[in-house]
């Protein structure tokens, strides 16, 4: 029993060396993503279509090792637009379009990511997993509402020739409608490459936004690039 015990405590010891000896990654990361951000269906008519908003965001991270090159956590700072936006048409009896409204919900936050990294493979490529959440605060937001009718009036010698109309408004919805404090669970998967890493990212909004009525969500989809780094800071 002692013998088997010992046998256990040297491996133990004997792991802990290889893994300390093992070189350390560069302490900041930096990133960024293309995504695809949306909110819950119920923000427009059965009868309208939900797109995903295109967005772009960036950021840096603390790169806290727990195991060198395979296990750690990231905590930093990131810029990330969320929102949606959706378009709803409508057409008379013959079939022709005469009403379209659009509606661009646009929502800038500052982000605090908080990420556990697993990092399995070789020494210059590896398998790259990230799972953890974030807390933001919205700093801007604009909500931009267009519609467009097409008209009907009577001409001069009885024609009928159309007039558009097209009306624009533009408000802040974090003054009445939104929440500006959004919090969620955040996931990646990919590829890493030397200091490169190049995968896929989910982010899910656990915070109703809503000041009143339904539950409101973000969430975002897309594809992210970071970048390992030192001695900036």
């Amino acid at each position: 029993m002692r013998k088997k015990s010992f046998l256990v405590l040297t491996f133990f010891l004997l792991s802990l060396s290889l893994f300390a000896q093992r070189e350390a990654d560069p302490r900041w990361v930096f990133r960024m993503s293309v995504t695809g951000t949306d909110m819950n269906r119920n923000l427009v008519p059965s009868t309208g279509k939900t797109m995903l908003k295109p967005a772009f965001s960036l950021g840096v991270s603390r790169n806290i090792e727990i195991i060198p090159k395979m296990l750690g956590v990231n905590v930093g700072l990131r810029y990330s637009p969320r929102g949606y936006w959706s378009q709803h048409k409508s057409k008379d009896s013959l079939g022709a379009q005469v009403s379209k409204d659009r509606n661009w919900l646009s929502l800038h936050y500052l982000d605090v990511p908080v990420d556990l990294v697993v990092q399995l493979g070789g020494e210059r490529t590896k398998f790259f997993a990230t799972a953890g959440g974030y807390f933001g605060i919205g700093v801007y937001g604009q909500q931009k509402l267009q519609f467009w009718n097409k008209d009907v009036v009577a001409g001069a010698n009885g024609t009928f020739p159309t007039v558009d109309a097209k009306h624009t408004t533009r408000t802040d919805p974090f003054k009445d409608k939104l929440n500006r404090l959004d919090y969620g669970a955040n996931f990646g998967v990919g590829f890493r490459r030397g200091y490169t890493v190049f995968g896929i990212t989910y982010s899910q909004g656990l915070a109703d936004l809503a000041v009143s009525g339904d539950p409101i969500r973000n969430r975002a989809v897309g594809l992210f690039l970071s970048y390992y780094f030192d001695d900036a800071f």
